[in-house]
């Protein structure tokens, strides 16, 4: 089953249908998820589902409670994902992003999953590791009128987790 479903997606990725299902002829229908393809209290954006916990966590506990819910902590991979993002997060509050300069100083990496992400959007005076232990990233909502990050103490300081998965497709003919 599992050799099936590769073959089958691998032709997918490889035909002029990629985004879409073939039939046999390869004429294509379009596939799309909707809000419904998210789980309940996640929100739909792009091809992906969204959940910003309630609950604030340190970074490392914020990665493991997006485990738990199923998905990995999240970061923007562009403007337009930052600014959905920030409209999850409630007014002057922040979601901690996996994005972090834990192994060198100043080299932030940023990951969706196994993925780095080149993507940033760092307010004008961060990061600025003015504490000398801030090495995770944080989007607020609010930061002085604006949606961007900043670098926070990973262990010290406590934000909502920023929890992100696929959406399922759902097929519509």
């Amino acid at each position: 089953m599992y050799f099936v479903f590769f073959i089958s997606f691998t032709a997918l990725l490889e035909s002029c249908c990629f985004g879409e299902v073939a039939s046999q002829d390869q004429q294509c229908s379009t596939f799309m998820s909707d809000d419904s393809s998210c789980p309940e209290s996640w929100h739909y954006w792009g091809i992906s589902c969204y959940r910003v916990t309630e609950k604030t966590f340190t970074w490392a506990d914020a990665k493991d409670e997006c485990r738990n819910l199923g998905g990995v902590l999240g970061v923007p991979s562009s403007d337009q994902e930052n600014e959905f993002i920030a409209q999850l997060i409630p007014s002057s509050k922040g979601v901690w992003l996996d994005c972090n300069d834990l192994e060198v100083e100043g080299k932030w990496k940023c990951r969706e999953g196994n993925v780095e992400v080149a993507y940033r959007n760092w307010y004008f005076t961060e990061p600025n590791n003015v504490k000398d232990d801030e090495d995770c990233a944080a989007l607020n909502n609010g930061y002085d009128e604006k949606r961007q990050w900043h670098d926070l103490s990973c262990s010290s300081s406590t934000e909502r987790a920023l929890c992100k998965m696929a959406g399922r497709p759902v097929l519509h003919v």
